[in-house]
């Protein structure tokens, strides 16, 4: 199962088994640094059996639209809102299994079409220093920084502007702009306005720093145990003729 934020205040989400955390606090699972939102807000205990719900009786969480306190049992297309923000719980095998089996197109569609839209980033940031070290934020479509609660990736220090930069990932790279900051963005160490990153750059914000991360798998050139350990039939026919005459040029000369 997966979360889905139609607002775009948070990436998708793939709920991993066991408990899911959902809160403001930089070690939750799935953050949602927010006003409104708590530091521990909720949890979703994910099984074989299914998801499971558990809400504090202070944190303010909706299901459908109604409130909810303590466990409660999660159903395919559920919106769950953790205080202002919605999210609607969503099967890995919707859009699949749908397509396939040449359902009609709904009027509620939108939901499969952000899904299949709101696929896996394609890169992401991980923290290497201060208090976000280790840390990882997944790029969406445009990504802002600043300390600004609307920012994507919000960052609250005194040496982050409240608009400080934009990332924009294409297919091999993130397009980076500062959009006005006091001190600085940084690629590599080099103060830039506009620049490109690749996987594996340095991209700063003030005096924090970040890598850039492609979530893409490695390309890996073919195993070549298989070639050695199996000889081509060809060759195998050919060095058998080569013995056959080199044993009829032996009898021939005896």
């Amino acid at each position: 199962m997966k979360l889905v934020f139609p607002g775009g205040e948070h990436p998708q989400v793939i709920l991993q088994p066991g408990v899911n955390s959902v809160g403001s606090a930089p070690d939750a699972n799935i953050v949602l640094d927010r006003p409104g939102v708590q530091p521990r807000h909720c949890q979703l205990h994910v099984t074989a059996n299914g998801v499971m719900l558990d809400v504090p009786s202070e944190a303010p969480v909706t299901v459908n639209g109604s409130p909810v306190r303590g466990l409660i049992a999660l159903r395919d297309g559920d919106r769950v809102s953790f205080d202002r923000f919605e999210a609607r719980l969503t099967g890995m095998e919707n859009v699949a299994v749908g397509r396939a089996a040449g359902a009609a197109v709904s009027a509620n569609d939108d939901l499969f079409a952000t899904t299949v839209r709101a696929a896996l980033p394609k890169f992401m940031l991980r923290g290497m220093s201060g208090h976000l070290f280790g840390r990882s934020f997944a790029l969406g479509s445009v990504n802002t920084v600043g300390r600004a609660p609307e920012s994507t990736l919000q960052i609250d220090e005194n040496g982050i502007s409240r608009a400080h930069a934009r990332l924009v990932p294409s297919d091999d790279c993130v397009q980076i702009e500062d959009v006005g900051s006091t001190n600085g963005t940084f690629l590599n160490g080099k103060r830039i306005l506009h620049g490109e990153a690749r996987a594996g750059d340095e991209i700063g914000f003030d005096t924090l720093r970040f890598q850039l991360i492609s979530t893409a798998p490695s390309e890996e050139t073919e195993p070549q145990a298989e070639v050695g350990g199996r000889m081509d039939p060809r060759l195998m026919w050919g060095l058998v003729a080569g013995l056959v005459l080199l044993a009829g040029a032996i009898f021939l000369a005896l």
